[in-house]
C-alpha cells in the first residue's frame, strides 16, 4: 500500500516525516480533507485569521496534492 506524508503549513513549515499508509486516491482525497478540516478547526478557536496549507506527498517526495483553506471570522 502506497505511503503518503502530509506536510502542514500555518506560517510554519510542519513536515510529516512519518507518514501513512492510503490504499487509493479517494481514499487520500478524504483523509487529507479529514485532516484539513480538523485542523482548520482547531486554528479558528484561537485566531480571527488563519490560513492553512496541506501538502500531500508520496514516498518519492513528489507532491501529489495541495489543500489551501483560510478563515476569516468576523465578530458583530
Amino acid at each position: 500500500m502506497p505511503r503518503y506524508y502530509f506536510d502542514i503549513n500555518d506560517g510554519t513549515d510542519l513536515k510529516d516525516e512519518v507518514g501513512r499508509e492510503i490504499r487509493d486516491p479517494l481514499a487520500l482525497r478524504r483523509e487529507a480533507l479529514r485532516v484539513m478540516t480538523t485542523l482548520m478547526a482547531a486554528e479558528a478557536e484561537d485566531s480571527q485569521d488563519c490560513t492553512l496549507v496541506l501538502t500531500v506527498r508520496n514516498s518519492d517526495g513528489d507532491g501529489v496534492m495541495t489543500i489551501r483553506l483560510v478563515c476569516q471570522i468576523d465578530d458583530g
